[in-house]
């Protein structure tokens, strides 16, 4: 078995898995799923029009099944650009699928910090529940030792009061 196919299989098997633990959607597993296919000794680089296509969803869904590989580490994607005409045009994103759990970590933690500082809004419920978890405990916020009361309204937070928390994830997977 070539070492692709031995990286798409573990993928599926992590993808199906997340799937039966019920941390995934179907729509998501069927994009992920669809995203492997793409996988290749060129790489990983297909357009969200392209997997759209393979698995019959709409561009909107593929792109938010996606986000959700990217909040659970399972894919990295870095955007592509090439020069044209004196300018830079974004192309395709190129993706990494990712099976060890160090590399799904410090992806999780990366895209959740990229998450926060465009704007808390963007990050996941789920994510969002993990981080109030961490957060909030018994009504009191709990933070390099320090306790805060709990805040009123949206979250009082510093965005390195949040890499904190990521970081503490990283040390401290669940």
């Amino acid at each position: 078995m070539s070492r692709h196919a031995s990286v798409k299989t573990a993928f599926r098997k992590q993808v199906l898995s997340l799937y039966f633990d019920h941390k995934l959607k179907p729509s998501e597993k069927a994009v992920l799923m669809t995203l492997a296919t793409f996988f290749g000794a060129g790489g990983l680089y297909p357009s969200h029009d392209a997997i759209a296509q393979a698995c019959r969803y709409s561009v909107r869904t593929v792109i938010r099944a996606l986000e959700r590989g990217y909040e659970l580490g399972l894919i990295e994607r870095t955007r592509r650009r090439k020069r044209v005409e004196g300018r830079w045009v974004r192309t395709s994103n190129t993706y990494k699928l990712l099976i060890k759990a160090t590399d799904q970590v410090r992806a999780a933690g990366k895209h959740m910090a990229r998450a926060i500082f465009r704007g808390v809004r963007v990050v996941s419920d789920r994510v969002a529940q993990k981080a109030s978890r961490d957060i909030y405990i018994k009504g009191e916020r709990l933070l390099s030792g320090r306790r805060y009361p709990e805040p009123h309204g949206p979250s009082q937070l510093s965005p390195r009061e949040w890499i904190e928390i990521i970081e503490g994830w990283e040390a401290h997977p669940r």
